[in-house]
């Protein structure tokens, strides 16, 4: 507000009888300062100039104008799982950096091979910041790792996915970390340096070592029962003690163990042609598997599945001889 200066209160001598004949004195208010009007010629307020003053344009208390929104950019595809056998299919993720504006943002999409099928384009809805698309692939007689990418405008990104195909022995297993992360996929082949399978009571054990990468599988029917092709339901992990009339499931893979609570657990055995012999030799074993493990506050899962033919058994020759149907 501007302020005033150099005010001066301006009265007349006049003497006492002109005073009592004078008009009563009127108030005058000018930016709040109260003058006292007589017969003389008053000075209005000086305006100081150099004060600050808010535009007139300006009503104070109005919002500030809206600020324009950000632009939406590509920032990262995630494929789950990273790695599929040939055939079966998987799922892409394109994630922006902020929501997507009116009427969303198109993301053109590319594979590099005719193994793998996408859209030639996602849309991702006005508000959204991510959108999902299908991936098929098809059968292959070899393995390969397919790049696929998105685009949108300036920004490109790419992320690949291995196709694999089923030639025993072999175990493949899925690990989901929860929180959105994306799924990890390994394989072991039958390049592994050292495979090893035997039959022990109701148990199969399967393991694959490949230098500093192992897997251990340990499949149990109820105690006393033999393992035949079958689904089990709420298998075990690795809780002392075990319950007899439950089915086992213990694993330990990269970057997974069985805990000692695990979610609910399965798994589906469809092939299981074992030999109640010293050595538990196991000529074919074929199964598939699912544990989930609870750490703090999220979830861990592990799926594979498991494809064994005339492996070595273990050359451990103690322990309760394989159960086999009669």
């Amino acid at each position: 507000m501007r302020q005033p200066r150099n005010l001066l209160l301006c009265a007349t001598a006049a003497p006492a009888s002109v005073a009592a004949r004078s008009r009563i004195n009127r108030l005058i208010v000018a930016s709040a300062i109260v003058i006292a009007a007589s017969g003389c010629n008053s000075r209005l307020p000086v305006i100081d100039d150099t004060a600050p003053t808010a535009p007139s344009n300006v009503v104070v208390g109005d919002p500030p104008p809206p600020l324009p929104p950000v632009p939406a950019a590509l920032v990262s595809l995630i494929l789950s799982p990273a790695a599929v056998f040939g055939g079966s299919g998987a799922t892409g993720r394109v994630v922006l950096s902020f929501p997507a504006s009116t009427p969303g943002l198109t993301v053109a999409l590319s594979s590099g091979d005719a193994a793998v099928v996408v859209p030639t384009s996602i849309s991702v809805a006005a508000g959204a910041t991510s959108a999902e698309f299908p991936i098929v692939t098809s059968p292959l007689s070899r393995e390969i790792t397919v790049s696929i990418g998105a685009t949108s405008g300036e920004r490109a990104v790419q992320a690949t996915l291995a196709l694999w195909f089923r030639t025993p022995p072999f175990i493949a297993s899925w690990t989901d970390p929860g929180n959105g992360q994306p799924i990890d996929g390994r394989r072991v082949t039958k390049s592994a340096l050292a495979w090893r399978a035997s039959c022990r009571g109701s148990g199969v054990f399967v393991g694959a070592f490949e230098g500093p990468t192992s897997y251990s599988l340990d499949f149990s029917a109820p105690q006393g029962t033999a393992l035949i092709p079958g689904t089990y339901e709420n298998a075990q992990g690795i809780v002392r003690p075990l319950s007899p009339t439950l089915p086992t499931l213990q694993i330990s893979a990269p970057g997974f163990s069985s805990c000692a609570a695990p979610e609910p657990s399965r798994f589906t055995v469809t092939e299981a042609d074992l030999i109640a012999d010293q050595l538990g030799t196991v000529r074919r074993f074929t199964a598939t598997f699912e544990q989930g493990c609870r750490l703090a506050a999220r979830s861990t899962t592990i799926r594979g599945e498991v494809v064994v033919v005339g492996i070595a058994p273990t050359n451990v020759t103690d322990g309760t001889r394989c159960i086999v149907p009669r």
